[in-house]
């Protein structure tokens, strides 16, 4: 009984990895975020305490050469370096 459940899992496991693999192949390995300040390195997001936390705002501003100030998470600039995420920023 406990081993036809075994096999059951052992199935649909190799049935989603099919899926899996298909799904890559027609979107890509890797889905592209769009060239927003919100995932931009240069940008630095604003906050505003709320009690005893901070919530983000919809603007941050700008660090890269030109110090752009005030921007919007839904700007771009020719400044747009993708943030890149890693161990550290978990």
């Amino acid at each position: 009984m406990l081993s036809e459940k075994v096999q059951k899992l052992e199935q649909e496991n190799i049935a989603l990895k099919a899926q899996v693999e298909t799904l890559q192949d027609i979107c890509g390995n890797r889905v592209e975020l769009p060239k927003n300040c919100e995932y931009c390195s240069n940008f630095i997001q604003h906050y505003i305490k709320n009690g005893s936390s901070y919530l983000p705002t919809c603007n941050g501003h700008c660090v890269a050469g030109n110090r752009i100030k005030d921007r919007k998470t839904k700007n771009t600039c020719k400044a747009f370096a993708e943030r890149q995420y890693g161990k550290n920023y978990l």
